[in-house]
């Protein structure tokens, strides 16, 4: 059984294996998984903001149909970025949208 890269058959794996057992054989047998590059992996971390702050990340998440999360993770990235790499449509368009809101306040 092979597991998809966006973890869609994550769900039937964990099934299968509650209901039946790996022999030893099959467990020495086992060959490792391709190594993951690590810029697929995503880590989870913990941020504490001001609530204020917090309100105006959803907010503006709102405003682009995204999640906070997914709207933090773009400026992360965006200041973060290598001025040599390519800069990706979609922190571009965040750029000029957080632009246009700072120019109409």
């Amino acid at each position: 059984m092979t597991m998809t890269d966006n973890g869609a058959d994550l769900e039937a794996i964990a099934e299968y294996y509650e209901t039946h057992e790996l022999t030893e054989e099959e467990i020495m047998s086992a060959e490792p998984a391709e190594p993951v590059p690590a810029e697929a992996v995503m880590i989870t971390t913990s941020l504490r903001l001001p609530k204020p702050v917090m309100d105006e990340v959803r907010r503006r998440a709102r405003e682009r149909g995204l999640k906070p999360t997914a709207i933090m993770r773009e400026w992360i990235e965006a200041a973060i970025a290598d001025l040599d790499e390519p800069v990706p449509f979609s922190v571009i368009t965040a750029a000029v949208a957080e632009y246009q809101h700072r120019k109409a306040s």
